[in-house]
């Protein structure tokens, strides 16, 4: 019996940021939308409207030279947490389609769709589906590369945008990617780019001419990499979400460094509000919490401590969370970046001399979660964030006058 042949689907959600806002304003359709971290102050441009892009507008542009090209832009703040709700339900619609699902980032995914074509029909015929499901039940366009591998199927999704399918037969991987631009490589960033023009590589068939043996003499192990890529030969393997993650984190880059202890402290209890949360949702404890820090200077480091048992209630993990911030204040007077992290995962823990109190509190955080997918993360929250989520109410009132 042959070896079924890889069929690998990349879907990429068009502009991600803002077609999420678009949901929540459909004025803003049709019209040139920036998405920044800091839009009036050192932020760059996360995400831009086709309109916008028009104007020269691109991702990681300088925010003030994006409005300089693009002066009638409508530019917003990120919304990270609108943001990773819809990119959740992105992928939980995925897995209708195949549980070999690998997410790659908050708005792109790789799809294992080998051997699906008994339910849903030839590769193009699936791609469509999932592309009109994504649309249709949660407002969102995307483009879809198929191919023979991962590194092929992401950049014919590139190639297919806006809205698009784009399909290469296998086998024809390396005809598919001859005439583009090196550009087109996944990890051929500005300076490989530069370095390669200098050798003469313009088209991605220029990396075959310059061969092997140049191209690792330049660039070491990275060379036959490229060399393999212009091949169209690439890791195939799409690795799903194991059923029990090594661990689950949350984080934050803050738009200005931050030094008021207090609000430090309200930062972490959100965090670790939202990573009980997802905890909770996959029906998991942790054994482990991890504190990550960065200061302005970009230096970063993580501290650890062992849980007394095995949870995924709010006030324990914010109990030892909060004792690392407490031992770190005077090393971090500073903060560029606050994170968390739970991990020694398990489905499972070890009943305790407690057991009922335990009960009770697992089914209040059920019942409270239950109410916040209800009626939005902000309609319930414990008092000790009152006066973060008010202040963030007031600047996101402040943005929409």
């Amino acid at each position: 019996m042959t070896k079924q042949q890889k069929l690998i689907a990349h879907i990429d959600l068009d502009c991600f940021f803002v077609s999420v806002e678009r949901i929540f304003d459909p004025g803003l359709k049709d019209k040139p939308v920036i998405v920044s971290g800091n839009p009036e102050g050192r932020g760059v441009v996360s995400s831009a409207s086709y309109e916008a892009r028009s104007f020269g507008v691109k991702s990681g542009m300088p925010i003030q030279r994006a409005k300089k090209l693009c002066p009638n832009a409508i530019v917003l703040p990120v919304r990270m947490n609108a943001y990773a709700e819809y990119s959740e339900k992105v992928f939980e619609l995925l897995r209708n389609f195949t549980p070999l699902l690998e997410e790659a980032s908050i708005d792109e995914a790789y799809l294992d769709i080998t051997g699906t074509e008994r339910l849903f029909g030839p590769p193009k015929q699936l791609a469509q589906k999932i592309q009109r499901q994504v649309q249709n039940e949660l407002g969102l366009p995307s483009s879809i590369g198929i191919a023979g591998n991962k590194m092929t199927a992401k950049v014919a999704s590139q190639l297919a945008k806006p809205g698009g399918i784009l399909e290469v037969p296998p086998g024809k991987e390396q005809e598919f990617l001859s005439e583009l631009p090196i550009s087109a490589i996944p990890g051929v960033g500005g300076k490989t780019e530069e370095r390669l023009k200098l050798l003469g590589a313009k088209k991605v068939k220029h990396l075959l001419s310059l061969g092997q043996k140049i191209l690792e003499r330049h660039f070491g192990k990275w060379g036959l990499e490229l060399f393999l890529r212009a091949q169209g030969i690439a890791d195939e393997l799409v690795i799903a979400e194991a059923e029990t993650p090594k661990s689950i984190s949350k984080e934050i880059t803050f738009d200005q460094d931050l030094s008021d202890y207090e609000q430090i402290q309200q930062w972490l209890y959100l965090l670790i509000l939202k990573l009980g949360i997802r905890l909770r949702k996959k029906q998991l404890y942790a054994k482990r919490l991890t504190l990550k820090l960065r200061s302005p200077d970009f230096s970063t480091w993580t501290r650890t401590t062992k849980l007394a048992q095995m949870t995924n209630q709010d006030p324990e993990l914010m109990s030892a969370g909060l004792l690392l911030l407490q031992r770190e204040k005077a090393k971090a007077p500073l903060l560029r970046l606050l994170g968390v992290s739970a991990s020694e995962l398990s489905k499972s823990y070890e009943p305790c001399l407690f057991e009922e109190d335990r009960k009770k509190k697992e089914n209040l955080m059920k019942a409270l979660d239950k109410a916040r997918e209800k009626f939005g993360f902000d309609a319930i929250y414990p008092a000790k964030l009152k006066p973060l989520m008010e202040k963030m109410r007031e600047e996101k009132k402040e943005e929409e006058e």
